[in-house]
Formats: structure tokens, C-alpha cells, sequence
């Protein structure tokens, strides 16, 4: 076993055919943005320590403890152990060991013989010394099957139903709390605390916050909002903001405020199962940190809900990989209906090492060990969500979660077609989720029972009109899917702000009601309508005045008019949304002869909304998340899809050019690993000299000893004058190791920054 240096990687590559040069690049796609031009620029990526890792993590348990235990022998330079064979080939065909001689061709041969970058011994102390729960994954010798101890299928299917009810009653109620008073952010970007408490403290839902450290705060709740008043329903407006934006449902304003979108008002009217589906799609994609929050904890500081410095270019397919997972779970013989995972969240504290445990989380670091222990913070918090959007449900996967991964479930930087769309491997998926939560949801009502307290109590799940109306002029009281609403002064007050006036709210409780109105509600709206004090206001794009009554009537039922939303403003006045234009071109469709005004509005383009119906299932799947249109730009190092005429061609490129010129080789080959070359020469305390590039544009070289690296800075013990100085690493064009030996360095370094010197004053 032996190291290699980047020489001698480049001429392990030039062996290669294009066969095994295309399957390198299938392995390691990463080595393909942006497309090499010659093996040189191809040994120098696959050599570097970044691709190594990336690599490393796509490997499962048993794969990445044989790369160890045959870069531990390489690195010691030590005859290695039995390794399998096919998962020796797997490594040689990635690249990440080679046979130790160049004229070994490309048989594979036994694992005494073989070489391996340099930088691999390197990367397996760093991973060994900062996840060592790496290493209790890597001697499990089999797999998790799940726990044969699961709740019964109706169990699951209830609670996964029941978090659906009550994650889009949360929506709406939030949704109508930003359309009142919007979200306003930060000076430094995101929604603070204080925000969020003030959005809690205007919901009878969430109620007023109460101290940390109360008896009611600490209460425990089974739900994440359960606790009104608590801080983690406070950190419950957080996720659903989170959740909305994610969804497109509330954006950015001029203003600096999150309010609700246009997509806002026709998700409102959509059906429950397509409100739903937009949820999880937008979830599904955005490119977002675990968006769970919990409030202010003791020992810990919380970022600004919808900053962007929560912004994570993984998530995405960290999301897949734990879906898949459970899915794969579910489907074992061994363990099929059992119980997957037990989750401990408590209400205002940090989770402890219980948080999430089960066979859940051991397959996950049995299949990805590297991305599991990176992650594992944050995986009690994404089951979490994923329990809020009913795709698990007590341990298990629901019915819901199973038809959303039902072929959906992909391996990473594989998709269904090549699309370079993040949505189009969940689309199918999302539609039977959407089919199969339509057949399990039951029907919705528009019946309810009005009460002699002032209250109306549902006849069920009521539909999305009947809500919107009691949302308007009543206030919704408890949880669940069958509602109670109460009727007060304020919320009839509300009603009519809304635009609603006294006879209308009596004659929709008339007509909805299985009981009669009872003369006290009737007495309530009737002298809220008289006290109430305003201005009616509303939207209209243009107006006509028609003096004929029977030409009125017959423009109201003209069916190329209807799309214009024509209503009647007064006796002769008639408004509708689209501007003056749209308004006259369909008048001339009509064939009705107009006259323009000379003093109407200016045509303010607003163009008729076009394709927003409800029944339209494409349309509540997203093609990309909406935060993808953010200043923060995070793309996945991995293409969307990998074509098999692209690596061919990509292969027979590289073995045309070969290796590069002479003149550019040295310079751009040697020193481009900049965080690699410096990650080791920290580990080992060698010396390297750096060629930093100032802000005017000039160069010059400094030779020292790396002490520190974190937060974009590197911190240098300077060898002529042994102080520190800090770089910081966007300024370094190249780094050099200078010599092995820090006593030789020093004579070598020394040289070479005089003759920098003498070339510089020359």
C-alpha cells in the first residue's frame, strides 16, 4: 500500500479507457461541473479533498469501512486485510484506490498492491476525530429492521389524518393573521422573536405568550402548538412561516413584510387535498435548515425565522434520503408494520441524545454513515415536520407518506427524466399522495348548528367557501377537524370590515344553519351593523354606465363577459377587475359600441388571471422552490440528471486531450486544492507558502506554518518574524507545501522567497 501524489495520479487516469473514465464520472459527478478539458484538470479534482468527501458520503456502512481500513494500510504503508471483492471494485472504479503499479493495466489486482490519494489517510483522521460516532456506525457488522412493536394501521391512519386537519387549519389561521398585519423583518434580514410573539398574541389559537420558565410554559404538549400561550407556540409561528414561504403562499413586499401572496387566496379556495399537496411540495424542496423552531431556549440562541442564513443546499436531498429510508423500512419482511422510530422532543429544551432513536435513524447511518453523523443533530427535527405534514404518523409511515414515495424515492442526482426542474422526481409521487388523501378525507359540509350562547358548532369537516365566511365574521374556538366558532362584537366587526354587512351575515347563517337564528345572535349583528363605523372600499379595474336595464341584464349573462367579473355598483354603474382596455376589446367581442370616458384611469396592465382553478392537480406541485429566487443562490454540486451520451462523449474528450500543457500544468494542477492542501498541512504542522492576491490586483508569497482555519480565514505563523497573520482564504490563488521536514522547509522557503524576491526587483 502506498500514497499517491498528483503526479502519479495522472498517470494511474492515463491508463484508463473511456469506459472506465465514463464510469469515474457516473461514480463522481461532481467532477463533471464544470466539464474538464484534460486528465490533468481530472486528477487534480478527483485528488482533492473536496470531491473525496463528497464521494465518501454516497458510500453505505460496510463500502466505507473497507476505503478506512485500506487507507489506514496505505497511510502506514502496511500490507491491508481481506476486502471484499466487489466492493473493492466499487472503490477502484471511483477512484479512490488504484493498483500501485501503472503497468498493472486494469485488472483489479488484491488489495496489498494498491495505492490511493494522498489525501484520503488524511481525510478518515479528520472524520474519525470530529464525528466519533462514525465509528460505532462503521463496526456495526448488519442493519436495522424496524421495531415489531407498531400501532395498528387505523391508528396511524388517524393521527397522520388528524396532523393534516390541524396543519391546514394552522395555515389558514396564519394566513388571516398576515393579511391583517404583516410579518415585518429584521433590519439584519429574517423575523425576530418579538415578531413572532406579536403574531402569536393576535391569535386566539396560539394565545399570548407567557414566560419561559412558568408552570405553563414548561408543560409538556404531545402537539408542537399544543401549549397556548407557550414559547413553542411561539416557535410554531416560526415553522409555519417557514412553511408558507417555502409554499409560495406569503412573499417578501416592498415593505420588508411577509403578507399572504395571490397564490395565498387561491390556495384558500382549493380542496384540502390540494392545499395539502402544495404544503409537502414545498416542503419537499425547499432548499431551507430543518425550518422546526421552539422557542427561546435556555442555553441556546434561535436565527430569524425566513433569514437567509438558514439557507442549506443539501436539504433537499436530505429529505429524500430520510423518506427513503422509512420507505425502505416499511417494505422489509423482517419488520413490515413495526415501529420505526421513537421520537422525544422536549417543549422548551434542547433534545438530548434520546431525541430520536429507533431503527430509523440506524439504517440512515447504516446506508449513509458520513451524511447520517453529519446530520444527526437535525434529524429528530425533520421527522418532526414530517410528522406535522402527516407523512409519519406514531413511528411509522402513514398511508399518505407511503403514496408519496411510492417510486418517488430516488437515489441522489438521479431523476425520472432530465428535467433540470428540483420538482419533477415528486411529481408523480405528489399526485397519489393528493388521490389518495382525496378517498381518505371525509366529504366536506356546509351545514351548521347555530346556538343559543353565540356559538355554531360544525357538522364536520366543513368546505373551504363555509370556512371563509365563518373566518370572516366569527372566531374559531379549539382545535380539530370539526370546528366551533363563537360570534362577538369584535369578530362581527371584523365581518363587516371584511365587506360583508348585516343582512348578508344573517341570510348565510339562515342558510347554512339546521337550527333557527336565535333572536340574541340576531340582535348581536344587527346592532354590530349599526355601530359599526367605516369606509367600504374595494378593487375594480374600470367602469361602464348603462342606462338601459335590459342591455345591464343581458351584459351580466353575456358568457364572453363573465370572465371579466362584471357587478353591479349602483342602478346604472357597473365595475369589473379588468383595466379599460380588456374592458372595451371585450365589449367590441360582444359587439356592444363604447365610448371612452376622458377622464378615466390609465390602462395599469393587469392582465385577467388565467389557469388558477382549484381542480388543476398540476398546479399545486412546484417546479422549483420560491426561495431559489432569493439573493442567496445555493446550487447542488451534483446535476439533476446524468447523461450516458454526455460521459461518452466527455470520456473520449479527455482521452484526446490527455494530460495538459507543460506551461499551465504545474501551476493550475499543483496548486488548486487550496482547503485541502491547507486541512493538511494543519493536521501535520507542515509548512506551505501562500500566493495571495490583494484587492488592487498584486501578488506576493507568504511562507509559514498554518495554526487555525474556520470562517473563511486561516491563520499563519509567519516563519521570518514568527508572529501570526491571518489571510483571508477568497485572497489565496495557490498553496505549495513547501517541504516535510519544518527545518528544511525553513532552508527551502528561505531560497525560494529570495528568488521571488530578486525576480520581483529585477
Amino acid at each position: 500500500m502506498s500514497l499517491l501524489s498528483l503526479e502519479a495520479l495522472l498517470e494511474r487516469l492515463e491508463t484508463w479507457d473511456e469506459s472506465r473514465l465514463a464510469a469515474l464520472l457516473r461514480l463522481r459527478p461532481d467532477l463533471l461541473q464544470p466539464s474538464p478539458h484534460d486528465l490533468t484538470t481530472l486528477a487534480v479534482r478527483a485528488g482533492s479533498e473536496a470531491s473525496l468527501r463528497q464521494h465518501l458520503q454516497r458510500l453505505d456502512a460496510p463500502t466505507l469501512r473497507a476505503a478506512a481500513e485500506l487507507s489506514r494500510a496505505a497511510a502506514q504503508s502496511v500490507p491491508a486485510g481481506r476486502v471484499d471483492p466487489f466492493t473493492l471494485d466499487a472503490l477502484q472504479a471511483a477512484g479512490l484506490f488504484f493498483e500501485a503499479s501503472a503497468e498493472a493495466g486494469g485488472a483489479a489486482g488484491p488489495a496489498q498492491t494498491l495505492a490511493t490519494p494522498a489525501r484520503l489517510p488524511h481525510i478518515f483522521d479528520s472524520l474519525t476525530a470530529h464525528l466519533p460516532q462514525l465509528v460505532e456506525t462503521l463496526s456495526s457488522q448488519r442493519a436495522s429492521v424496524p421495531s415489531p412493536a407498531g400501532a395498528k394501521a387505523a391508528v396511524t391512519e388517524n393521527a397522520s389524518l388528524s396532523a393534516i386537519f390541524e396543519l391546514l387549519d394552522d395555515v389558514a389561521e396564519l394566513l388571516a393573521l398576515l393579511s391583517d398585519s404583516p410579518a415585518v423583518t429584521l433590519r439584519t434580514g429574517g423575523v425576530g422573536m418579538r415578531e413572532l410573539r406579536r403574531i402569536a398574541a393576535a391569535s386566539a389559537r396560539w394565545g399570548p405568550s407567557v414566560p419561559a420558565g412558568s408552570a405553563r410554559g414548561r408543560a409538556a404538549a404531545a402537539a408542537l402548538g399544543a401549549t397556548a400561550g407557550s414559547d413553542a407556540s411561539v416557535g410554531e409561528i416560526g415553522w409555519l412561516l417557514e412553511l408558507t414561504a417555502a409554499s409560495g403562499l406569503i412573499e417578501l413586499a416592498d415593505d420588508q413584510a411577509w403578507s399572504p401572496s395571490r397564490l395565498a387566496q387561491q390556495w384558500s379556495a382549493a380542496a384540502r387535498h390540494h392545499q395539502h399537496q402544495l404544503l409537502v411540495s414545498g416542503w419537499l424542496l425547499a432548499p431551507r435548515a430543518p425550518m422546526l423552531l421552539r422557542g427561546p431556549h435556555p442555553t441556546s440562541r434561535i436565527a430569524p425565522t425566513l433569514g437567509l442564513d438558514r439557507q442549506r443546499g443539501d436539504a433537499e436531498r436530505l429529505r429524500r434520503a430520510l423518506l427513503g429510508t422509512a420507505e425502505t423500512l416499511s417494505a422489509d419482511p423482517a419488520g413490515q408494520g413495526g415501529q420505526l422510530y421513537a421520537l422525544n422532543l422536549p417543549e422548551n429544551d434542547l433534545p438530548g441524545l434520546d431525541a430520536l432513536t429507533g431503527a430509523l435513524p440506524r439504517r440512515l447511518a447504516w446506508d449513509r454513515p458520513l451524511l447520517s453523523a453529519r446530520v444527526a443533530h437535525l434529524l429528530p427535527w425533520l421527522v418532526r415536520e414530517a410528522e406535522r405534514l402527516g407523512l409519519f404518523a406514531v413511528g411509522a409511515l402513514s398511508t399518505t407518506g407511503a403514496a408519496l414515495l411510492d417510486g418517488s424515492a430516488l437515489p441522489d442526482g438521479v431523476r425520472e427524466d432530465v428535467s433540470p426542474s428540483p420538482g419533477a422526481s415528486w411529481r408523480p409521487g405528489l399526485s397519489r399522495l393528493a388521490e389518495q388523501l382525496a378517498s381518505s378525507m371525509p366529504a366536506q359540509v356546509d351545514t351548521i348548528l347555530v346556538q343559543s350562547d353565540l356559538t355554531a358548532i360544525a357538522t364536520g369537516a366543513l368546505s373551504a367557501p363555509s370556512t371563509a365566511a365563518l373566518a370572516d365574521f366569527g372566531q374559531r374556538e379549539g382545535h380539530g377537524a370539526v370546528p366551533t366558532y363563537r360570534f362577538s362584537p369584535d369578530s362581527l366587526h371584523r365581518g363587516l370590515t371584511r365587506g360583508w354587512t348585516g343582512p348578508e351575515i344573517l341570510a348565510w347563517l339562515e342558510a347554512h344553519s339546521l337550527t333557527d337564528v336565535p333572536a340574541s345572535l340576531r340582535t348581536q349583528v344587527e346592532d354590530a351593523a349599526r355601530t359599526w363605523r367605516g369606509v367600504q372600499i374595494g378593487e375594480a379595474g374600470a367602469w361602464l354606465r348603462v342606462t338601459d336595464s335590459q342591455q345591464r341584464d343581458a351584459l351580466l349573462d353575456d358568457p364572453v363577459l363573465r370572465g371579466l367579473g362584471l357587478r353591479v355598483l349602483a342602478e346604472d354603474i357597473l365595475v369589473c377587475r379588468a383595466p379599460a382596455a380588456a374592458l372595451e376589446q371585450a365589449l367590441a367581442e360582444a359587439g356592444v359600441d363604447t365610448a371612452r370616458h376622458t377622464e378615466a384611469e390609465p390602462d395599469q396592465n393587469r392582465s385577467a388571471q388565467t389557469g388558477t382553478s382549484a381542480e388543476h392537480t398540476a398546479s399545486w406541485a412546484l417546479e422549483t422552490s420560491p426561495w431559489e429566487q432569493s439573493p442567496v443562490r445555493i446550487t447542488s454540486a451534483e446535476p439533476s440528471a446524468l447523461d450516458e451520451t454526455l460521459l461518452g462523449a466527455t470520456a473520449a474528450a479527455l482521452r484526446q486531450a490527455g494530460r495538459a500543457a507543460p506551461a499551465s500544468s504545474s501551476d493550475s494542477a499543483a496548486t488548486q486544492d487550496v482547503i485541502g492542501t491547507l486541512r493538511s498541512a494543519l493536521a501535520a504542522r507542515r509548512e506551505v507558502t501562500l500566493t495571495r492576491v490583494s484587492p488592487q490586483g498584486s501578488t506576493h508569497r507568504l511562507t509559514g506554518v498554518p495554526t487555525g482555519m474556520n470562517a473563511g480565514r486561516v491563520r499563519i505563523r509567519v516563519r521570518d518574524d514568527e508572529g501570526e497573520a491571518t489571510v483571508m482564504l477568497h485572497r489565496i490563488a495557490a498553496v505549495e507545501e513547501t517541504a516535510a521536514d519544518p527545518a528544511a522547509g525553513l532552508t527551502s522557503g528561505t531560497a525560494a522567497q529570495e528568488r521571488d524576491m530578486e525576480e520581483n526587483n529585477g
